[in-house]
């Protein structure tokens, strides 16, 4: 009865054995495991399939294109009204110059005389005219009178040996009688008559100063 004892108290220790070197390798193969975390999964759609299901596609496409063509109209207003408003302000600055303009041509005319400058005769020592120019105005016949009695004192007068020909210069007198020569308004064809009457101006220079700044016309004549 001894001997069938021990062997299975053998084969069952064997036994026990087995399955507890079974159970350690199973315990160690489960710590050595690594899990791999989830995956990111990122799906690229068509920003057409977004705006509706495949079967619906050209809904999407038309309300793409509407909203294209709507972009675009907004946009174009937007410029042309840009340009209209350009268009204005260019309008307007044309209008306040040409107002501008007016003012300036009626404030020349209103002020703007004439004297005239006269030869009766040439001198013999100094050839100038020898009788004195007469002068007319406004109000201000005195001063128009100093300032042709200064400019003929100045004008050497060219005997060309015609009576018909004449030189009209425009000048402005400044505050302080400065004369500046603005325009030959009328030539005499006659480049020496014409020289001769610049340089009368520009001998006589500086004037009487006038009541103010003023524009006016000196006309030569024999």
């Amino acid at each position: 009865m001894s001997v069938p004892t021990l062997q299975r108290a053998a084969l069952f220790s064997a036994a026990l054995h087995i399955i507890a070197l079974l159970i350690v390798v199973s315990v160690l193969k489960q710590s050595n495991r690594f899990v791999m975390p989830s995956p990111y999964v990122v799906t690229l759609v068509n920003p057409d399939v977004l705006r509706g299901s495949p079967g619906d596609r050209s809904g999407g496409a038309s309300a793409t294109v509407q909203d294209v063509s709507r972009s675009l109209a907004a946009t174009t207003l937007a410029m042309e009204m840009k340009k209209d408003a350009g268009k204005q302000f260019e309008k307007k600055e044309d209008i306040l110059r040409m107002i501008e303009k007016k003012r300036n041509i009626e404030k020349v005319v209103k002020l703007r005389s004439m004297i005239s400058l006269k030869a009766s005769g040439r001198g013999e020592d100094t050839g100038r005219a020898e009788a004195p120019p007469s002068a007319k105005g406004d109000m201000f016949d005195d001063y128009y009178r100093q300032i042709t009695q200064e400019i003929w004192q100045q004008w050497v007068y060219p005997d060309t040996g015609r009576k018909d020909i004449e030189a009209i210069i425009s000048i402005r007198i400044l505050k302080d009688g400065t004369a500046v020569i603005q325009n030959i308004e009328k030539s005499s064809g006659n480049p020496l008559f014409d020289k001769a009457a610049l340089k009368a101006l520009a001998r006589a220079s500086p004037l009487a100063p006038p009541p103010y700044e003023m524009e006016i016309g000196v006309r030569f004549y024999p």
